[in-house]
């Protein structure tokens, strides 16, 4: 079994590197108007099971608590839950 989280602060305005600054449509808004990368954290869950010596079926659930959040500098905004399902069979 394995739970563990995810983090990352926040990243001001003035601490985005001065590219970053420069791409205001893929960050927040502060209350200034200006981009920022807000905090986020995800808890994450996973489990593997040996059913037999041959055969191992692995299960895991991420982002349990269905948080919003964006890695820094990525574009790519993340949320809702995933469900990861996979059976392993060595012959």
């Amino acid at each position: 079994m394995q739970f563990y989280a995810m983090y990352n602060a926040q990243v001001s305005y003035d601490n985005l590197n001065p590219e970053e600054q420069g791409k205001p449509v893929i960050y927040a808004k502060d209350a200034n108007g200006n981009p920022y990368s807000p905090s986020w954290y995800t808890l994450n869950f996973k489990v593997m099971y040996p059913f037999h010596q041959n055969l191992t079926i692995s299960a895991g659930m991420e982002n349990l608590t269905d948080q919003r959040y964006r890695p820094y500098s990525s574009g790519l905004v993340a949320s809702g839950r995933s469900l990861i399902l996979s059976l392993r069979a060595n012959f």
